[in-house]
């Protein structure tokens, strides 16, 4: 990854000033003043700022597929709204069905088998089921984890990453995935968390000193849907 760490569209930014234009709309209609404007018809925007937020963001960052598919349903519900097509919720739960198993199929099936040891890409997926798996690598190159209805547990403690800093894109629904990785590296969450978390419980100090800004990064590139990612040492 390069050191451009720029966010190249804020959703925090955006979000807050459709909250504040929101307010301002309601108050001056409380005030009296005639604004022929149903608020409710502009919530779908909030899809489509969270799918912007995925597509516009560093190569590093980025969650394209995500990213069109929430701005996509955004769009289709802003266009019900003002009656230019028909699309509510009876239509969006195949479109829901169609995208689980399009995960699937882009992460892989079922849950690996054994203990992965001295390999240096993590590939492993856990639907309904799961495993746990010890890697020794010292040229870690990064990977994927997937789990549906089932649970992935990694441990990187004794492993190492090779140059400087690597990339796990992870993807939990309705399970979980945890990572444990050695002290000494520092890591980075981006992700989306929807009903479910995402959380980063490694230590920021080592032997009662600051992490050096020159040791080891792990970005974890994250999506949980009512499911749970987790990463600590």
């Amino acid at each position: 990854m390069g050191e451009d760490r720029r966010i190249y569209f804020n959703v925090r930014l955006i979000i807050g000033l459709v909250i504040i234009a929101v307010g301002a709309v309601a108050l001056l209609m409380n005030l009296g003043y005639d604004i022929d404007i149903d608020l409710w018809d502009y919530w779908p925007l909030i899809l489509v700022l969270i799918g912007l937020s995925r597509i516009f963001q560093p190569p590093e960052y980025r969650n394209l597929w995500f990213g069109l598919i929430f701005t996509a349903i955004g769009i289709l519900f802003l266009l019900d709204n003002f009656y230019l097509i028909r699309f509510g919720f009876r239509e969006l739960w195949p479109i829901v069905i169609i995208l689980i198993g399009v995960a699937i199929l882009k992460h892989g099936y079922g849950a690996s088998k054994g203990r992965s040891t001295d390999v240096d890409y993590i590939d492993h997926s856990a639907v309904l089921g799961g495993g746990e798996y010890n890697y020794i690598s010292k040229t870690l190159k990064g990977g994927k984890l997937f789990a549906f209805m089932g649970g992935c547990e990694v441990d990187l403690r004794e492993a190492d990453i090779q140059g400087d800093e690597m990339v796990i894109d992870i993807f939990a629904m309705m399970g979980g995935v945890e990572i444990k990785v050695p002290e000494s590296w520092q890591v980075t969450m981006r992700g989306l968390p929807l009903m479910g978390g995402l959380s980063n419980k490694t230590s920021r100090r080592q032997a009662g000193k600051e992490l050096s800004p020159q040791g080891k990064k792990l970005l974890v590139k994250g999506t949980a849907f009512m499911g749970a990612i987790e990463i600590k040492n």
